[in-house]
């Protein structure tokens, strides 16, 4: 998932929607790259941890021209960059493990978590807008899992760790906000540099749930190797990119909507190329979950245009 940006010069914007659009496109069928290292016999957890890992490597050299600007940062920085490195490890192993549309619609639910991290941290006012949002997004969950017998709430662990991906998403989004003065760059420093450790953990604690822990041979990660560099690089570098690239041109509003067209990637290429049925109650939870996002991308919209009304008029 990209990293967060806030600045939006002048200039048109249909060449940076288009690049929104583009990352999106990337995001919603990176599930696809992740299950070809699965496949090779990669645990999911440790194909995440690599595949969001190696784009570290060109990174090194900025690791060292920054490193003062990094231990300033801290704890910060760890926090910026270790939740969305949470959040990429929590998502690919879902998106693995579980069914691709309802991890992503699950993922989708942030709206609810971003609203209760501000109002506890930066004391926003929950709006009727925001409880309508949580209403929306509520309902849809339970549409969604709340069919053909199912509790109306993730059904296993890679449910609960796409839900768990959302919520370390709002967190970034938080910290984003609290911390603006950290830079891009140092963010992806921190948020590919937590891939590994991060991803080597979570294959420890649910590696027993699923199979006994085991480490591949080395002739298996030779093999998946090359879909480990395609997904770091076909993948993930072009889609942070484009994203970066994109919402730095955009207003945050506009950049957030169009990246909702993650779940249509995501859900469309999940029944083609996977055979994963379209049934009724992800189209209607779907709708819903997605509205709910729009609605709190408005009130979000309203909510910075007031500010900076109240600024230019003090």
């Amino acid at each position: 998932m990209m990293a967060h940006s806030s600045t939006v010069p002048g200039g048109g914007i249909l060449w940076p929607s288009l690049a929104m659009i583009g990352s999106s496109i990337f995001w919603g069928s990176m599930w696809y790259p992740l299950r070809a290292v699965e496949g090779a016999g990669i645990p999911a957890a440790l194909a995440g941890a690599l595949c969001y890992g190696v784009p570290l490597i060109p990174l090194l050299p900025f690791l060292f021209t920054r490193r003062r600007e990094l231990a300033q940062g801290g704890w910060r920085v760890l926090l910026c960059g270790g939740s969305l490195a949470c959040c990429n490890i929590l998502f690919a192993v879902a998106v693995v493990l579980g069914e691709v549309s309802i991890i992503i619609l699950l993922f989708y639910l942030s709206p609810i978590w971003s609203t209760v991290l501000e109002r506890i941290f930066m004391k926003t006012p929950l709006t009727p807008v925001r409880w309508i949002g949580i209403g929306l997004a509520l309902l849809g969950l339970v549409v969604l899992q709340g069919v053909g017998g199912r509790w109306p709430w993730p059904s296993d662990l890679a449910e609960w760790m796409g839900l768990g991906a959302g919520l370390c998403w709002a967190v970034a989004l938080l910290t984003a906000r609290m911390w603006s003065g950290i830079t891009v760059l140092d963010k992806s420093i921190a948020q590919f540099g937590c891939a590994l450790p991060i991803g080597l953990l979570v294959f420890v604690l649910i590696g027993d749930y699923y199979a006994p822990v085991a480490w591949p041979a080395l002739s298996m990660l030779v093999g998946a190797l090359p879909w480990i560099i395609a997904a770091a690089f076909i993948w993930v570098v072009p889609a942070m990119v484009l994203s970066l690239w994109g919402a730095g041109r955009l207003s945050p509003g506009r950049a957030s909507i169009l990246m909702t067209s993650e779940v249509v990637v995501g859900v469309g290429s999940a029944a083609w190329l996977a055979g994963e049925d379209l049934g009724w109650h992800k189209i209607v939870g779907g709708i819903l979950i997605v509205g709910a996002s729009l609605l709190e991308t408005w009130q979000a919209r309203r909510e910075t245009q007031a500010a900076a009304a109240e600024g230019a008029n003090a």
